[in-house]
């Protein structure tokens, strides 16, 4: 699930609320609870020392009826629920209470001594002088001294008011921190409109400029710092756009620049290399005019001039190749028969003052779609770089291989090899190491791979020379 702004804004909201509420929730309740316990506490302790004051004669005396009206007039407060009155000796004088059933929890027992606590001798009724004058002639009954304890109270409360006035205000507490919830989560969507609508829809504009629209814009509804921002969003798309414009005219001009460049590059290659046979056949055309040049001579330049006529004719043709090549006429082909064609025809045409032989290797390899006879002058480049970087004697290797649904020539020689800076510029054009040449070739057996959806490697031998490694995609793999 994908968390937006507007989800976290009034969960987030929400939570605050609810913890707040709950936090103030538990604090409350128990300082209420505290607060009620001790004034129930403060008021069952009153009323049982008030009653142990009250029934101190009855209880020297053992008034039974005294004591019972007293425990009565008790029982008739609301939470007490029973009154037990025992004497000095621990036995029970009175034991009365309402017949209602509590929990544990709701029970608050209290117990008081009672006190024999005269003001003075003088201060006694007659009653109590006639029951000490008695008590004298008793031999076991005690005579009671200031201060002497003559009986004791319990008096069992009821904390089942405290308990429900504790339960009341849970419930109200629970009501009210459920409506603050809702207040809290409509006003967390109203602020969650109000600030994450207008983030949002910047953002959006924002990923509708970076995919192309730069006349996305945003209309300004507001005069605050989010109205600020949404003008700042429309000068920074403007200001893209004049950028882009500025950024285009300057990269037409480059490349009106470079192509300029290119184009005085290409004049000089050309310049240079057709002086040199101009001038051959100029000075050959020279010679013929005379009437005095022999006939063996005669024959030596008009040989000279066919042979330039022939570069001429191999320096355009690489030229026109390179400026305007030809799209690839595929049909379905076997790579085998082109090399194959490629090695017969180089091995007839030798002329070369060298000593080279010609090794193949060719595997079995399914027909694939390519133009072959530009796969075949691509070959043939190639063996002639061979050739030009074997010094006097040497070998050249074809071989043709199948893996990974990539069909694979390999070109290698034991000539001098390549140096490691010059391997990333081998394939630029009217780049050469040698004193000759155009520097296309490479170039163009490069477009040639480029062309037919290959790539073109080139490495160093271990035991020294050059190898081209050529991968053209299998087609079988792409039909499937």
């Amino acid at each position: 699930m994908k968390w937006g702004l507007n989800l976290k804004f009034i969960c987030y909201t929400v939570f605050i609320v609810v913890f707040i509420s709950l936090v103030f929730s538990v604090v409350f309740i128990y300082q209420s609870r505290k607060a009620l316990l001790h004034e129930f506490n403060t008021r069952a302790q009153s009323l049982v020392k008030n009653l142990a004051l009250n029934i101190e004669v009855p209880l020297l005396i053992e008034n039974r009826q005294a004591l019972t009206s007293l425990a009565q007039n008790l029982l008739k407060e609301k939470d007490v629920q029973s009154v037990r009155i025992f004497n000095q000796n621990n036995k029970v004088l009175v034991s009365i209470d309402k017949g209602i059933k509590l929990f544990f929890w709701q029970k608050e027992l209290l117990s008081c001594p009672v006190y024999f606590s005269p003001e003075d001798e003088e201060g006694l009724t007659e009653e109590m002088n006639l029951f000490f004058e008695e008590s004298r002639d008793s031999e076991d009954q005690p005579a009671f001294h200031p201060g002497q304890v003559i009986g004791n109270i319990e008096v069992m409360f009821s904390r089942k008011s405290i308990i429900m006035t504790l339960m009341r205000m849970r419930w109200w507490i629970f009501v009210s921190a459920t409506i603050a919830v809702v207040i809290g989560g409509i006003a967390g969507l109203y602020f969650s409109r109000t600030l994450i609508l207008p983030i949002q829809r910047l953002a959006k504009a924002t990923y509708s400029i970076a995919r192309g629209n730069w006349h996305e814009r945003l209309e300004v509804l507001r005069k605050d710092e989010l109205g600020q921002l949404t003008e700042s969003f429309n000068l920074m798309a403007d200001s893209l756009i004049a950028k882009r414009d500025q950024l285009e005219n300057t990269y037409r001009e480059l490349a009106r620049k470079e192509k300029m460049a290119e184009i005085g590059k290409f004049s000089m290659i050309i310049a240079h290399e057709l002086k040199n046979p101009l001038g051959i056949i100029k000075g050959s055309v020279d010679i013929l005019s005379k009437s005095t040049t022999k006939p063996e001579i005669r024959k030596t330049m008009e040989d000279y001039i066919l042979d330039e006529v022939k570069r001429l004719n191999r320096l355009i043709d690489d030229f026109l190749s390179f400026a305007r090549p030809t799209p690839p006429q595929k049909m379905l082909s076997d790579i085998n028969s082109v090399v194959k064609k490629a090695s017969e025809h180089f091995t007839l045409t030798e002329n070369y003052d060298k000593k080279i032989s010609l090794h193949t290797d060719l595997n079995p390899l399914p027909e694939i779609e390519m133009d072959d006879n530009q796969i075949y002058h691509a070959l043939l480049n190639l063996m002639n770089n061979s050739v030009q970087a074997i010094k006097k004697e040497g070998e050249i290797f074809l071989k043709t291989s199948c893996k990974d649904g990539l069909l694979k020539i390999q070109i290698s020689d034991t000539g001098s090899g390549i140096q490691e800076e010059q391997k990333e510029k081998i394939f630029e054009p009217f780049f050469t190491t040698k004193a000759k040449g155009t520097g296309l070739g490479l170039a163009i057996v490069k477009k040639i791979v480029e062309n037919h959806g290959g790539h073109i490697a080139v490495s160093n031998r271990p035991d020294g020379g050059t190898c081209f490694d050529i991968f053209l995609p299998d087609g079988r793999k792409e039909s499937l």
